[in-house]
């Protein structure tokens, strides 16, 4: 029976959903009253030179380097260790990271766990990166890193470029530093798919912003190759197209002409469910079952359970989990980023495009579906207009930003430090 937590958040996802879902098609012509058919803020973007992202590219680039060199400084300081710099990919192998090196140097079919290859759980477009430049890095924890370096560094260029077209140069800065410092974001230098799943989403929703189907189409599929919200691209896509056609302005032919321009499109738009059926095959390939994952996903007591339970579980462990500092490290923060998060969706819903509200709103509830949630603040850290909706909120507000960047940073000091002492922080 549903409890009355579990149906009044239920309702209150219908009722925030329901309300994204009227602003989308009040902006794609049909007649929607206010408050649902408030027109944007008005913006001013700007189109960024090549030499703007080159400059993007390096500083990120010097960026996750800094961290990894800093990461040693602070783990030696404050563990008394002495790692040195050819410990440093050692000291970043933690949690998922070992497994996604086994799979790099066995494969899928050959890294086994009680004779099973429990492993397909872990999507295989960065596992496949990551062995081709290992036959050029010999170490295959440092051509992990590697990988997830110039990715992040990438995904930031994209990410500058959409921010900057969308709202201006200001903002597209204030997104980077908010990615940048947000406490978990120190995933993005490790080895994990956090790198390869910010380039191939933002890539992919700048693509579909400047209405590029093929160039967005590709990285569609190379997102749901890295993971298994990469197949949301395409709501986003199709969010923005109907946004674009606006089929319901129009009447008689002319909408059957508008909805016949849209499904020309479709095809494009669902190239990234390719990317899933592609993951299919590698399941049926080394098991002979297409679903193997989700056998192997009940192994490690993971599945889909709605929002609310997952909260509650969250709410419980925070309160009553034996150990304290596990509480501080993982359940107190995975619950505390739901509010969070949650709040700047709402603040945001009637200033931004619909193909950037739904697909973060989608993106952040999938995230809180997981029978057993233990990275929601590494998964995060990729919600892609999650960033931009906050450097918007921070418009004009040095002051706050600089305190919420110094904050952030701090926090991200803590969770690294735990992450390379093998905290529960992964």
């Amino acid at each position: 029976m549903m409890t009355l937590w579990t149906l009044a958040a239920t309702l209150l996802f219908l009722a925030a959903f329901g309300g994204l879902v009227l602003r989308w098609l009040a902006f794609s012509g049909a007649e929607i009253p206010a408050p649902f058919s408030d027109p944007l803020p008005s913006r001013i973007g700007k189109k960024p030179d090549q030499t703007d992202l080159w400059k993007v590219f390096l500083a990120a680039l010097l960026f996750r380097l800094a961290l990894a060199l800093g990461s040693l400084l602070l783990y030696n300081t404050l563990s008394g260790g002495a790692v040195g710099l050819r410990g440093l990919p050692e000291l970043w192998s933690r949690w998922d990271a070992l497994h996604y090196i086994k799979l790099v140097e066995l494969g899928y079919g050959g890294y086994l766990e009680d004779g099973q290859p429990l492993f397909l759980v872990f999507y295989p477009l960065y596992v496949w990166i990551t062995r081709a430049f290992a036959l050029v890095i010999p170490d295959t924890a440092l051509a992990g890193m590697a990988v997830s370096f110039l990715c992040f560094a990438w995904g930031c260029v994209y990410l500058y470029r959409l921010a900057a077209e969308e709202y201006g140069a200001a903002a597209a800065r204030r997104t980077l530093v908010l990615l940048w410092a947000y406490p978990f974001s120190f995933f993005f230098g490790g080895i994990m798919t956090e790198s390869l799943f910010l380039l191939t989403t933002a890539a992919g929703l700048y693509h579909i912003r400047r209405h590029q189907w093929g160039r967005a189409a590709v990285w569609g599929f190379l997102a749901a190759l890295t993971r298994m919200q990469g197949v949301l691209l395409v709501g986003a896509a199709a969010a923005e197209l109907v946004n674009g056609v606006k089929p319901f302005r129009h009447r008689g032919a002319a909408r059957g002409r508008a909805f016949l321009e849209i499904g020309k499109k479709l095809p494009l738009l669902c190239v990234p469910i390719l990317g899933s059926l592609a993951y299919f095959a590698l399941n049926a390939h080394v098991t002979g079952n297409p679903f193997a994952f989700t056998k192997m996903q009940a192994h490690w007591s993971q599945g889909f359970q709605w929002f609310p339970g997952v909260l509650g579980y969250l709410a419980k462990n925070a309160l009553t989990w034996p150990s304290v500092t596990t509480r501080w490290e993982m359940w107190i923060p995975e619950l505390l980023l739901f509010p969070v998060f949650a709040l700047l969706l709402w603040r945001s819903w009637k200033k931004h495009r619909s193909m950037f509200t739904l697909y973060g709103f989608v993106y952040f509830i999938l995230n809180y579906c997981l029978s057993w949630l233990l990275s929601a603040g590494r998964y995060l850290s990729c919600a892609v207009p999650c960033f931009l909706f906050a450097a918007d909120e921070l418009e004009g507000k040095p002051k706050r930003t600089a305190a919420l960047v110094a904050v952030m940073l701090v926090l991200q000091a803590v969770f690294l430090y735990r992450y390379l002492c093998w905290g529960q922080v992964m």
